[in-house]
C-alpha cells in the first residue's frame, strides 16, 4: 500500500469514515494549478494541496491530513508510507539530533524539502573539508 491517498482511505475505513476531497483549478489555462482541500468527519483539520494535476494535488492534500493525524498522535509514522527522500538516505538519525540538525523528527518518513537541502548541503561541505582544492 504505497500510496498515501490509500492509506488515509483504509485509516478512515477503519474508523467508519471517509476523506471528502474538494478540487478546484486556479490560474488560467495555459498554466493551470489544482488547489485540493480533503477533510475527515470528527477532525478540525484541512489537508491542503496543490500540483499541475489533480491526482498529485489530492495526493498532496492526502500527505497534509496523514502528516496532520502523526503530529496528533492518531498514526504511527512508521505505519506511513513514505515518499520521497528519507532519513536513511542521508545517514542521519532524525531522533538523536547528530550532525544532521534534524530535530525531533520521526523516522522513516520522508524529511522536508529544506531540509533535504540542508543535508545535500552538509555533504558537499563535508566533501570540500576532506578534498582541498
Amino acid at each position: 500500500m504505497g500510496d498515501i491517498k490509500n492509506f488515509l482511505y483504509v485509516w478512515c475505513g477503519k474508523k467508519k469514515m471517509t476523506p471528502n476531497y474538494e478540487i478546484r483549478a486556479a490560474g488560467n489555462k495555459n498554466r493551470q494549478k489544482f488547489l485540493c482541500e480533503v477533510r475527515v468527519e470528527g477532525f478540525n483539520y484541512i489537508g491542503m494541496g496543490n500540483s499541475t494535476n489533480k491526482k498529485d494535488a489530492q495526493s498532496n492534500a492526502a500527505r497534509d491530513f496523514v502528516n496532520y493525524l502523526i503530529r496528533a498522535g492518531e498514526v504511527k509514522a512508521a505505519d506511513v508510507p513514505s515518499v520521497g527522500p528519507s532519513m536513511s538516505e542521508f545517514g542521519t538519525s532524525a531522533n538523536k539530533g547528530e550532525g544532521g540538525g534534524f530535530g525531533n523528527l520521526p523516522s522513516g518518513g520522508p524529511i522536508p524539502p529544506h531540509l533535504v537541502v540542508k543535508a545535500e548541503k552538509g555533504r558537499i561541505l563535508a566533501f570540500s573539508k576532506i578534498c582541498v582544492f
